[in-house]
């Protein structure tokens, strides 16, 4: 079992959205600047973790069993006395965030050659040495069992959420 927690103002995934041309000729697909900063902070959030060995037996598929259990405690910061925050953003964005910045991170990437471009020469950085390729270890349709909770705190300060990721085994479904 794996458990992290982090702290500050959770995020919702935002979907791409694509923008046309003036004359509607050509599109491409615009992800807000923001939500990609904030992936990049969460990816080396959890890359900084890669080390840690329970991560490492979890990102193993030829350990993982069955798939991973992934439980989200998220904690966002509202006025009222319901435990529970009911306001946006949704629940399933929230979840979406964490769990692809997790699947995207050094945890759960593998060095698999060299990028290539159409004419498959390699592509260089600003250096002349060429840039690495990755892969996922294991894929995020590996996670089998989620459990999500929403909770309303009092101030800003304590905002974030907890992750817990384990590995579901034989008597988790018996």
């Amino acid at each position: 079992m794996f458990k992290v927690s982090w702290k500050g103002r959770p995020q919702p995934a935002e979907r791409a959205r694509p923008r046309f041309s003036k004359n509607k000729d050509s599109y491409y697909m615009y992800n807000p600047p923001s939500y990609q900063k904030y992936q990049k902070k969460l990816v080396d959030f959890f890359s900084e973790y890669s080390d840690d060995p329970e991560l490492k037996k979890l990102f193993d598929k030829k350990r993982l069993i069955y798939g991973l259990s992934v439980k989200i405690i998220f904690h966002l910061a509202s006025n009222g006395k319901n435990p529970f925050y009911g306001k946006r953003p949704d629940i399933d964005n929230l979840y979406k965030a964490v769990v692809d910045a997790l699947f995207l991170s050094k945890c759960n990437q593998v060095e698999d050659g060299f990028l290539t471009d159409a004419n498959g020469d390699p592509i260089v950085n600003s250096k002349g040495d060429p840039l690495i390729k990755y892969k996922q270890k294991i894929d995020d349709s590996r996670v089998i069992h989620n459990e999500i909770l929403k909770l309303r705190v009092d101030d800003e300060d304590q905002e974030g959420f907890t992750l817990i990721v384990r590995d579901v085994g034989r008597e988790d479904i018996l």
